[in-house]
């Protein structure tokens, strides 16, 4: 934690599809209090893209369901849903990069 306030970034990877968004929420407001306003959080977690017809939708679609089975509240977020999660969180500013790959990378940035 003590890097995470030396350079301003903190990074989640595949820990926020474990939650339903109270916890998230909880979570990133935390994250939002240790990093200065120039920082930012960088979480790579499955966004579900409505117009998907890259070779990984059907794995995404396929998470989602392994998310809801193993944890009842867990899921896999839509950008739609990660925009208002994150703004929820006090980051009303983000960046979702689509990557050859089942996840992608989000770049929040606070207020």
């Amino acid at each position: 934690m003590l890097i995470s306030h030396l350079i301003g970034y903190l990074f989640l990877k595949t820990v926020l599809h474990c939650f339903g968004d109270e916890d998230c929420i909880k979570v990133l407001k935390n994250c939002r209090r240790v990093i200065p306003k120039t920082g930012k959080v960088i979480i790579v977690e499955v966004v579900l893209y409505s117009n998907d017809d890259s070779p990984f939708s059907d794995t995404r679609a396929k998470f989602d369901m392994l998310m809801y089975a193993h944890t009842s509240i867990g899921k896999e977020r839509t950008e739609e849903e990660w925009k208002k999660l994150l703004k929820s969180a006090g980051f009303p500013r983000l960046n979702i990069i689509n990557i050859p790959a089942i996840w992608s990378i989000i770049e929040a940035f606070p207020e």
